[in-house]
């Protein structure tokens, strides 16, 4: 018999591995990531001061009228409203279709800390007040935004009743609801 011929078949070689990266070229990208960091570090930095920083501030105009307009800005200061949160209020309605309940919670707006605690010393009272008031409404009479504002200033009334303030205007300035649940 003959002999067959052998063929050698090439065999698959692997792939080559990557030259290594010179040290230099490392040294680059180091420098660069680096570099990006520190940007990034900055523009954060800036963008977070920016978002703290108070509102801008109005180039002062020379003279009087600056300093005006500063003594302004510091009565406006002074003037500012204060908030008392009351308990949460939870009362039966006035039966309609079946028995409700009203929980809401409510917030004096008030001109200053004297009237706040002028209004503190006379808690009792106005919540006794306020708990007779919200008691006496019908669910469908306070359903509506016009029924709550109505309602408010209900409130407001009967609670300047109870403040011994000169101006009671002044004293007790709005009633807000944080929270208002007929069920």
């Amino acid at each position: 018999m003959a002999k067959a011929a052998q063929v050698e078949l090439p065999q698959a070689s692997e792939p080559a591995p990557a030259p290594p990266v010179p040290r230099a070229g490392r040294r680059k990208l180091v420098i660069i990531a680096a570099a990006v960091a520190i940007l990034l570090a900055a523009i954060a930095g800036a963008a977070w001061r920016f978002a703290q920083s108070d509102e801008a501030e109005p180039p002062v105009a020379k003279g009087k009228s600056a300093a005006k307009g500063k003594e302004k800005d510091v009565e406006k200061e002074k003037k500012h409203s204060v908030f008392m949160s009351l308990e949460t209020f939870t009362v039966n309605l006035q039966e309609e279709n079946g028995e409700h309940y009203l929980q809401t919670s409510i917030v004096f707006e008030v001109s200053d800390e004297k009237t706040a605690d002028l209004i503190k010393a006379q808690m009792p009272v106005i919540r006794s007040k306020m708990l007779l008031l919200l008691s006496s409404k019908r669910p469908s009479e306070i359903k509506s935004p016009e029924g709550k504002e109505k309602l408010a200033a209900d409130i407001v009334d009967e609670a300047r009743k109870h403040v011994n303030v000169k101006s009671p205007e002044l004293a007790l300035i709005n009633v807000l609801f944080n929270a208002f649940v007929i069920q």
